[in-house]
């Protein structure tokens, strides 16, 4: 059997890496596209894929993000007619959803957020929909109900994704190279997903906090804007222990030799949680299910205002939380494209 697999965004590469070995070692044919956003063609690279790279994300403005989507659409089914795989895979990518429809390919999409636009599109578009416990019950019941078959499983993507992970010290030589020791309290932060569909308004918290971090004593931050005008926004505040990221660095390794992890975003706050590290959300949209469960076990912590900013734990990790990597979880999702491909 022939597995397509389609890589849309950065974290997308770290989640299907086990899967794509679980798949190989049972023998089954992969195919993978990635679509040129953000780090996912770096990562993908990194992770040793062979894969082909199709389409782009678009810029801003959502009619460009709109024209670019069935853009890639036409893209992956011309692809796809060509190498006539038997099931579709990705963590919701409605390029290829709308382009398996098309062909009649089955479509298996995963997917953990409740509240993008396009998710209601993507239930219609399934045949198999894997969904996280933490996913809100209320929104699955309007969004589920299309014919498509439904998986749910306890716990986070990314514990798919570290299931695998050993750490690198060579990671430290890296950290090195840019001016960071060991001594050091390393605050590793990501900005918010300006330019994604769900992320439409500015969250100037995000940056409240990066100068409240940077007055604290013995930090360096490693900075990972997602564009030029992120990094721009960084620069202007003029931290003089503000370290953009000049070169790609492994994300898993990343955050795991950081002391604590501050996202505006959803994924590398989880990816700290399922590493073991301290992480604080500064997400301003609606937060998804999976976060609001990391919230109220105290896994991961949420900052909504200036007042929350002496809560946060400016220190170094001494005693790391266990790594919540699942390799069963790989096994059963493997269990799901293969059974339901055939």
């Amino acid at each position: 059997m022939k597995i397509w697999i389609d890589l849309s965004a950065a974290p997308d590469p770290y989640f299907f890496r086990p899967i794509i070995e679980s798949l190989k070692r049972r023998g089954q044919k992969v195919l993978i596209t990635s679509r040129d956003f953000s780090e996912t063609v770096a990562i993908a690279r990194h992770c040793r894929f062979q894969f082909e790279v199709v389409g782009r994300n678009g810029d801003g403005r959502l009619l460009d993000k709109f024209k670019c989507t069935w853009l890639r659409t036409f893209q992956l089914a011309r692809l796809a007619r060509k190498h006539r795989p038997d099931v579709a895979v990705s963590f919701n990518s409605y390029s290829q959803g709308l382009a398996a429809k098309f062909l009649g390919i089955r479509f298996v999409t995963f997917m953990d957020y409740e509240y993008h636009p396009l998710t209601d599109l993507a239930f219609c578009l399934a045949d198999d929909v894997v969904l996280p416990a933490g996913y809100d019950a209320a929104m699955l019941s309007k969004q589920s109900g299309q014919g498509e078959i439904l998986h749910r499983f306890e716990g986070l993507k990314e514990d798919i994704a570290v299931s695998s992970f050993i750490p690198d010290a060579g990671t430290e030589k890296q950290l090195a190279l840019l001016g960071i020791n060991s001594s050091q309290v390393l605050v590793t932060v990501r900005p918010p997903p300006d330019n994604s569909c769900y992320h439409r308004f500015d969250n100037e918290l995000f940056y409240q906090v990066l100068s409240f971090v940077a007055g604290r004593p013995k930090v360096k931050i490693l900075y990972l804007p997602r564009n030029g005008t992120q990094l721009e926004k960084a620069k202007a505040l003029r931290l003089e222990n503000l370290v953009p990221l000049p070169f790609f660095m492994d994300g898993h390794q990343l955050v795991y030799h950081s002391d604590l992890v501050i996202s505006a975003g959803g994924s590398m706050n989880r990816e700290a949680v399922a590493l073991g590290i301290p992480a604080y959300t500064t997400f301003k949209g609606r937060m998804a299910g999976v976060d609001k469960v990391l919230i109220e076990s105290g896994q991961l912590k949420q900052i909504r205002s200036p007042h929350d900013f002496p809560n946060i734990a400016v220190q170094k990790c001494r005693n790391r939380r266990p790594l919540h990597g699942n390799p069963a979880l790989v096994e059963r999702f493997t269990d799901i494209i293969c059974t339901n491909g055939s």
